[in-house]
């Protein structure tokens, strides 16, 4: 399932016309990159949530076909946050566990190898990071992730929580009880801590390149990390 819903305010004016999943990073769009990297490690049926500019995105990239997977586009009414996205693609969630990644995030293609190589029933994927007041960072027992701390002035690690994630099938109903964060918006970091305290075993994987591409600076950096993985 690919995030690609939002209307990428920080990147304005390049998304105006245009959504996150068809900026082009290395020549290539940025769902085309996602689904190329998903094939590698064998998924082919992709959930894709969209809202802003949804047709420009169903209209280049049709039922997959043309890429080799089957894509799925789910339209999310409203924007009210990622954990909102969730309940709309219940109907189409038929395995137990299923990645769960964001659109605007940029990382080396054996990054989901690693991940499917954990037995939990859900893996985060984190960064090592100086700064840790723009991220949210986790609190870990060994490998297993115990708490997801948002941009604290007194973090527990230095482990960046990024979006890429497997997460097990019970965070969609989860999604559906999580409050409005401080932000206005229903977050799954929230859903995902709600799991984790009920005992589900959640595993983390460092990744030293991923990216988040929220501004033209990490766009730019996002096409130097393209070059050099061949993305």
């Amino acid at each position: 399932m690919i995030l690609a819903a939002g209307e990428g305010k920080r990147l304005r004016p390049l998304t105006n016309n245009t959504t996150k999943a068809l900026i082009k990073v290395n020549g290539k769009p940025l769902l085309q990159i996602l689904i190329e990297q998903l094939k590698t490690v064998g998924i082919t049926q992709i959930i894709v949530v969209v809202h802003h500019l949804k047709n420009t995105v169903i209209s280049h990239f049709g039922d997959g076909s043309h890429f080799g997977v089957k894509l799925t586009f789910v339209e999310q009414k409203e924007l009210k946050g990622n954990a909102n996205a969730l309940p709309y693609v219940e109907p189409y969630i038929k395995k137990e566990r299923f990645f769960l990644l964001a659109i605007d995030s940029l990382f080396e293609t054996d990054l989901l190898k690693r991940l499917l190589s954990h037995q939990s029933e859900g893996v985060f994927t984190v960064k090592e990071v100086e700064d840790t007041s723009r991220y949210g960072t986790i609190a870990v027992e060994g490998k297993k992730v115990k708490k997801i701390i948002e941009k604290s002035l007194h973090p527990p690690s230095n482990l960046a929580n990024f979006s890429v994630y497997i997460v097990p099938k019970e965070i969609i109903p989860e999604c559906k009880h999580v409050s409005l964060s401080p932000r206005g918006e229903y977050e799954i970091t929230d859903a995902l801590q709600a799991l984790i305290d009920k005992g589900m075993t959640f595993e983390y994987e460092k990744s030293n390149y991923i990216l988040d591409i929220g501004t033209p600076e990490q766009l730019q950096e996002a096409q130097e990390l393209a070059k050099k993985f061949r993305l």
